[in-house]
């Protein structure tokens, strides 16, 4: 087994850090959504009724997500290939919507997604180095 570079250690802990506070909120989201769904249902509020379908839903998949960030931090601290590919690829895409979202706004809104593309781009780039790429067997 090769040397894990330390880049790679920062990400699993952040990626550990994302997946738990997408957990956390993922929760939060989900038992809300629940709770709306049902008292719409009882009450035959349609509108709480959507709200919380559609947000149970969200919950759901959050927790979806919060669970691959989680599995991605600890792939990628045994180097598993798996990883760096889900890794790589969960960052390419959080790259395409960012640019995708700074088309969608004012100026405002491209000022703050060009700043907010930058770490995920920094990771990316990090992803694609040499080295990396080697002790992930690339």
């Amino acid at each position: 087994m090769s040397n894990r570079p330390t880049g790679i250690t920062f990400l699993a802990i952040v990626f550990f850090i994302l997946g738990g506070l997408s957990l956390l909120w993922s929760l939060l989201v989900f038992g809300l959504g629940s709770a709306s769904w049902i008292t719409g249902t009882i009450f035959d509020a349609t509108g709480m009724q959507s709200f919380g379908s559609t947000s149970t839903w969200q919950g759901f998949l959050g927790l979806v997500s919060a669970t691959v960030q989680i599995l991605v931090g600890i792939g990628l601290l045994g180097l598993k290939r798996w990883a760096w590919i889900l890794a790589f690829f969960g960052v390419a895409i959080t790259v395409v919507q960012g640019i995708i979202g700074i088309f969608g706004g004012g100026f405002f809104a491209f000022c703050c997604g060009i700043l907010g593309l930058l770490i995920p781009a920094g990771i990316l780039f990090y992803l694609l180095r040499p080295d990396v790429r080697k002790a992930f067997g690339q």
